[in-house]
């Protein structure tokens, strides 16, 4: 989660448990508003913490199996885009640099969540400078592209396919007042990158936009409650096989 300094965390950890899970709070620092709540039995330790991201490392048998990544990128109202793509290359240049110490020449398992404040077809997302993360299984698959000679490794983004849909929610953001030449009102805001290792695990019937609960509706009237809730909608995704 992000923006969480308004939010009661025990209060939170306290309602799952009645559901009957264990939940931490896997905290960096206090001051961050980035937060992870994680079940008790996932072996998760946090790694770095920077300003706009925050690393973890899920294990498995004592060993690191993914490096989880929760990011908070900077927001259009206060940056211009070549600012955003700036940023955007300097934090996947330095994530890449954490997995080359963690697993060497192994496969590359990450992945990033989060508010990338960019549409996927942005540079600071998919271009080879930036996130370098893709549309397309088929070339993320090759795990890696060339750009001048130079290797660099690919993700891929499934949020791609969430947008475009016959459905209400075609975005996690919704711009009501958008009078831009280049209005779209839906915006994919919140992504998921996966390097190639977990494409095929990734599930698809389960991978979507929430737009509602059994008791609370985020959408009422075609566009998100930024008042009772939030102005972003979460995503939810799963990884089968652990």
């Amino acid at each position: 989660m992000a923006e969480t300094k308004n939010l009661d965390i025990t209060a939170i950890l306290n309602y799952l448990k009645m559901g009957g899970s264990e939940w931490n709070d896997i905290q960096i620092s206090s001051k961050n508003d980035i937060r992870v709540l994680a079940k008790k039995e996932v072996d998760i330790i946090p790694y770095k913490e920077e300003s706009h991201y925050s690393i973890y490392k899920i294990k498995k048998n004592g060993n690191v199996d993914c490096l989880f990544v929760v990011v908070h990128l900077l927001g259009k109202l206060n940056k211009s885009g070549e600012a955003q793509y700036n940023r955007a290359g300097n934090i996947a240049r330095e994530l890449s640099k954490y997995e080359q110490e963690i697993f060497g020449n192994n496969e590359r398992r990450t992945i990033i969540v989060g508010d990338f404040n960019m549409q996927p077809y942005e540079s600071g997302v998919c271009g080879g400078y930036g996130f370098n993360a893709t549309m397309s299984a088929h070339q993320a698959s090759k795990k890696t592209r060339k750009i001048d000679g130079e290797t660099t490794y690919l993700y891929y983004n499934p949020v791609w396919a969430l947008m475009g849909a016959n459905k209400l929610v075609q975005g996690s953001y919704y711009n009501s007042s958008d009078n831009d030449d280049h209005a779209i009102y839906w915006y994919s805001f919140d992504s998921v990158l996966l390097r190639p290792c977990y494409i095929e695990s990734f599930n698809w019937e389960y991978f979507s936009i929430i737009e509602k609960t059994n008791k609370h509706n985020f959408v009422p009237n075609s566009t998100i409650d930024k008042e009772r809730y939030s102005d972003h909608l979460p995503i939810k995704f799963e990884i089968m096989g652990g």
